[in-house]
């Protein structure tokens, strides 16, 4: 690379992995808008990221869990050839990226915390014992080894309201059983302790008891440098695919899970993409459900005018003058449009919630279609293409198959 052609990214050159994601072309876009150079990395053959202008160079790696010393030694092919200044990850990669950051990071900046700490806060028990030994308010949770584990705790005055059971690693509440409170019949039973079987429940892959708490469902999204929150914000979990996944997001100022959000990660000195999802109790105070300790679809909710590039790759200076990044007031949100259309309509329908659909439907704008940047909405339906044919030949379903190649479930 020849210094004139450095100097036409003058803010750095970043390695941006898991190009599939929208969350991903959102970062791609809005550090391509603060004036760096983008170079994507991605094992699936279409993404997002691969047909956006905001993209200088985009790199095929193999499938991290197919592959990792493959993957890692790709990574490290590109930070040589592509001068690259900083690694960032965005989806479940993150954590095949985090066990090797040594390697990566002889040579660049890798934004991601140590694997340990990863690994904790992505098992779902063990991040909430995590917050409370930050002295953190969380719900009642037990971790599960055995399918009829979760027995026992129907008559602990702790879970009287109900259960929440889940997998200790999943996402997209994939595998979730509530089990509200009174008497359950055998055959009940017996369904419940053949679901948690046929997951595998053992000690190499627990599941979790939480109590069944009622309230709102809010997710936050953060970046953190050293302890210190540098972009934050939140948002209602309004409408989504299946039980899990948000695809309509808009923010709202809500102090008190700013303020959780803080204690915590200054308690655990995190540095990286953070994000929650909590349960707003109907007096106001939060408590936490689970983690993901990498970029989510918070990231929309952010302008290229609200700092987020700078609070991720130059934390020093926006903390220097006091600030941190937060997405506008007033703002119009933010969708996934193919599917609002589809997994928000049916929800909306069978909850009948149509005008409130109707709402969020004229108030968001897509994640993906930009105009001056529209093809990465063509390579959606390629990608979602792949995706089916993946599920169809796996048995899985659309959102399980979007991750099989990256996700990391406490593999030793």
């Amino acid at each position: 690379m020849t210094i004139s052609q450095r100097g036409r990214h003058s803010a750095g050159r970043v390695l941006l992995t898991g190009g599939r994601a929208p969350a991903a072309l959102e970062l791609a876009r809005q550090l391509h808008a603060a004036g760096y150079a983008v170079v994507a990395a991605e094992s699936a053959p279409y993404h997002l990221c691969r047909a956006s202008r905001a993209i200088e160079r985009s790199i095929a790696v193999p499938a991290p869990t197919r592959d990792r010393a493959g993957f890692i030694a790709a990574l490290q092919d590109a930070v040589r050839s592509w001068d690259i200044d900083t690694v960032l990850p965005t989806c479940e990669e993150t954590f095949h990226v985090a066990r090797d950051a040594e390697r990566l990071a002889e040579r660049c900046r890798v934004l991601t915390a140590p694997f340990a700490l990863l690994a904790q806060l992505h098992h779902k028990g063990e991040f909430i014992r995590l917050a409370e030994r930050c002295g953190l308010p969380v719900p009642y949770t037990a971790t599960l080894e055995r399918p009829d584990a979760w027995q026992r705790l129907r008559t602990d005055p702790r879970y009287a309201d109900g259960l929440v059971l889940k997998p200790a690693y999943s996402r997209f509440a994939a595998s979730v059983i509530r089990i509200a409170p009174g008497p359950l019949h055998a055959s009940g039973v017996l369904r419940i302790e053949r679901q948690i079987a046929a997951a595998g429940a053992s000690p190499a892959r627990p599941w979790v008891a939480q109590e069944l708490l009622q309230g709102q469902e809010w997710c936050t999204y953060s970046a953190a440098w050293k302890g210190r929150l540098t972009a934050h914000a939140a948002y209602r979990s309004r409408f989504r695919a299946g039980r899990g996944a948000s695809i309509h997001f808009a923010a709202e100022a809500q102090p008190r899970l700013a303020e959780w959000v803080e204690r915590f990660v200054g308690a655990i000195r995190y540095t990286g993409q953070i994000a929650f999802d909590f349960i707003v109790l109907p007096d106001g105070r939060p408590r936490p459900l689970e983690c993901n300790p990498r970029a989510t679809s918070g990231v929309h909710l952010f302008g290229p005018r609200d700092r987020l590039a700078e609070a991720l790759l130059t934390p020093e200076r926006l903390l220097h003058s006091g600030e941190r990044a937060e997405p506008a007031p007033g703002g119009r949100g933010a969708m996934v449009s193919a599917a609002m259309l589809s997994y928000g309509l049916a929800q909306a329908l069978r909850e009948r919630q149509l005008m409130s659909w109707l709402h969020a439907w004229r108030a968001g704008r897509d994640v993906v279609y930009r105009r001056g940047d529209r093809r990465p909405a063509l390579e959606q339906l390629r990608l979602l293409a792949w995706t089916r044919r993946l599920a169809r030949r796996r048995g899985l379903t659309l959102l399980e198959a979007s991750t099989l190649d990256i996700e990391w479930n406490g593999e030793p």
